[in-house]
């Protein structure tokens, strides 16, 4: 192999051994076709002369071997011995007996033939044989002969081979040189990428036409080259500012221009991974009432709010950095904080900074934000954990009012636990049982006659023992339980009111059920599964009413008026519960056709000691009678109150002057019997005083 590679590793190398071997294997075999030539030549001129001295001698030994005359034989044949190459001569009779011998002591060595050459003469005299000359020689003069001419030979070869040394030189430079710059062009141009190099035409022959086509193939590749690095130049800079947007695309907020969820998830991951022997704080921020705003002025009003809210943040901050999640949702990453007031002091600014309101098309709009602060590695040590921890705590602010800010706390998880345990308690609630209706008594004030009940659910938790509605409902709603459990309220009633009818009660006896506005979202197939089960039981149902919050007039969707429309058209009582706590909708009351109103607790708790709570259930209960609507006032607890209330007009009243609500077996017994109200508070209900007063402060929050 290493002699393969030296021989053949360039053209001149090939050139000069192809000259060498072709030169080389010719003469030999030129030099071996004249050695076989002249081999025969010198072996037959020999055989000749040996033949020719026999002849000679023949006649002589022929008369000598008549006669036997052996002195006269050997003195002819001892003539031979003066021949270099001749061994022995000998004479033989007819009866093959040796007549006469010479040997002749020879010290010739012979390297090619070992054999020796034998001639025979017949010795005859007119026509008759007398017998046989054999003449032995060997080859010495044969080999001395070729030697002379395989040295003639070599020297020939000698010639040869420097002639054709010197011919490949000429060819080289004539042929061969051309096409070596040629190749040290081309390899250049592979080297280097230098297509502007050329290579020279040193011939008009193939090997210049193949120097000229080399030189033109690199002037179109040095063109085309051009050609594509000017168009590669101007798709790199295309692609750097394709890139460029899609990285502010990928890490920004198109609305707001601030940085998006996936950059500061990725600034906190390296906080965390490169730094984390330093503070720092997370804010998460959810602006209040930004859907108001939405669903009253629109989206493009939301959008240009959320623009404007963004800088007016901004302009609060230093280093730190602002970026939207999403929606109403912001988030701020303060780095290397030494104490929780400079993060307080940031949330104080922020909710200076937007009490102040925006001005969107024309139009003065408000809105604040509730903030939730977790810091790093005290409340999380991933991004994930101290994301969490912030939304908790801005969750917490949410629940206290909004518009505030709070730092995270471990009890606020153990909320997130129990409420996430509560779910999934409440998901088996109704399979297993677990719910209870409750009946609170409403009297016809000037009679004191129980004219109506409203049906209460309660639940009896497997380990809590009862849960206020006030804690599981809200909890059903967000969860999408809330309408298995409407459902079961209305079917329960309806079974209890079946029983009452039975023990020949008042004809006009009534059982209102709350419903919750989630369950008028749907397609309203609840109200006819309701229809089809009172029909069942027999009822009509002018015995039902149905208790609706004051907000859900406000709302806006076609199929809840709808629902509403045909409840009442189905002989259904509409009353609109805590009426004057939420957004007025005295406008809606008249086309509704709502049949009662029921005054929230908090103004019957202030009329021994308000004059304004007094004008306002005064100016409620004028309101409805004008409109031919009956008024129910919730919470009465004394005699003055339920007095007021009766001289203002007002028709009903439920508190705990009357009764506290109680189990349906409870009420059954207890009242239905009763034609007067006026002891019924004494009767113990089954819910402790305690827990009511706490459900009713709540209800009137």
């Amino acid at each position: 192999m290493p002699l393969k590679r030296i021989l053949f590793r360039s053209l001149k190398a090939k050139l000069l051994a192809m000259l060498m071997l072709v030169a080389f294997f010719s003469t030999i075999s030129i030099a071996a076709m004249f050695t076989i030539y002249e081999l025969n030549a010198v072996t037959k001129a020999e055989q000749s002369r040996l033949n020719s001295i026999a002849n000679i001698l023949a006649p002589n030994l022929t008369a000598a071997l008549i006669f036997e005359d052996q002195a006269s034989a050997t003195e002819q044949i001892k003539s031979l011995q003066g021949q270099s190459n001749i061994v022995s001569a000998q004479v033989e009779d007819m009866k093959g007996n040796a007549f006469v011998a010479v040997v002749a002591a020879k010290d010739n060595t012979t390297q090619i033939f070992t054999d020796l050459m034998v001639v025979k003469t017949t010795l005859q005299m007119q026509g008759i044989v007398y017998g046989v000359l054999t003449i032995k020689a060997d080859y010495s003069l044969i080999e001395q002969s070729l030697l002379f001419f395989s040295t003639f030979l070599l020297v020939i070869l000698v010639l040869i081979l420097v002639l054709s040394f010197i011919l490949s030189l000429f060819l080289r430079k004539s042929l061969i040189y051309p096409l070596t710059q040629l190749a040290a062009v081309a390899d250049r141009v592979t080297k280097t990428n230098n297509y502007s190099l050329r290579s020279q035409v040193l011939s008009t022959d193939e090997v210049g036409n193949l120097a000229s086509c080399f030189n033109l193939m690199l002037e179109t590749i040095e063109q085309r080259d051009h050609s594509l690095e000017e168009t590669v130049q101007q798709r790199t800079t295309a692609l750097k500012v394709a890139n460029t947007q899609l990285t502010t695309q990928a890490f920004s907020d198109p609305l707001s221009g601030l940085p998006n969820r996936r950059y500061i998830l990725n600034k906190l991951a390296d906080l965390i991974e490169y730094e984390k022997d330093k503070s720092f704080a997370v804010l998460a921020l959810d602006l209040d009432g930004f859907k108001e705003i939405n669903d009253t002025l629109g989206h493009d009003y939301g959008d240009l709010l959320l623009i404007a809210v963004s800088k007016s943040i901004a302009s609060v901050l230093g280093s730190e950095i602002l970026a939207r999640l999403g929606g109403d949702e912001f988030i701020i990453l303060v780095e290397n904080i030494t104490s929780s007031s400079d993060v307080e002091s940031i949330s104080i600014d922020i909710h200076n900074h937007l009490s102040k309101g925006f001005v969107i098309k024309g139009k003065h709009v408000y809105v604040t934000t509730s903030i939730g602060i977790a810091v790093f590695p005290e409340h999380g040590d991933t991004v994930e954990n101290i994301v969490k921890c912030a939304d908790l705590a801005m969750y917490k602010s949410k629940g206290s009012g909004r518009n505030c800010h709070h730092f995270f706390n471990a009890s606020m998880l153990d909320d997130v636990v129990k409420k996430r345990e509560l779910v999934e308690t409440l998901r088996h609630s109704l399979k297993n049982n677990e719910f209870e209706l409750y009946y609170q008594p409403i009297v016809d004030l000037s009679t004191n006659k129980i004219c109506k009940a409203e049906a209460l659910i309660r639940w009896h938790h497997p380990i809590r023992g009862l849960v206020s509605p006030f804690e599981f409902i809200p909890v059903a709603e967000e969860v999408g339980l809330i309408t298995d459990i409407g459902e079961w309220v209305a079917r329960t009633a309806a079974q209890d009111l079946a029983k009452f009818k039975k023990i020949n009660v008042d004809t006009e006896f009534q059982i209102s059920i709350n419903v919750s506005p989630l369950q008028f979202k749907g397609n309203g197939q609840w109200m006819k599964n309701w229809f089809e089960y009172i029909a069942e039981l027999g009822l009509s149902h002018d015995a039902i009413i149905v208790e609706i919050t004051e907000n859900l007039l406000m709302e806006s969707e076609e199929n809840i008026r709808h629902q509403l429309t045909q409840l009442r058209d189905q002989g259904v009582s509409i009353a609109i519960d805590d009426f004057g706590v939420g957004y007025s909708s005295l406008s809606y009351l008249q086309k509704m056709d709502v049949d009662i109103l029921k005054i929230d607790k908090s103004f019957v708790d202030g009329l021994e000691t308000e004059s304004n709570s007094r004008d306002l259930c005064k100016v409620m209960i004028m309101l409805a009678l004008q409109l031919n609507i009956q008024v129910v006032a919730e919470g009465i607890e004394n005699e003055e109150q339920k007095q007021y209330l009766l001289d203002a007009g007002c028709q009903f009243g439920q508190g705990y002057l009357f009764s506290k609500p109680m189990p349906f077996v409870q009420f059954q017994e207890n009242y239905l019997s009763h034609q007067s109200m006026l002891n019924l508070a004494s009767v113990q209900p089954a819910i402790d005083d305690t827990e009511y007063k706490v459900e009713l402060i709540k209800k009137a929050i």
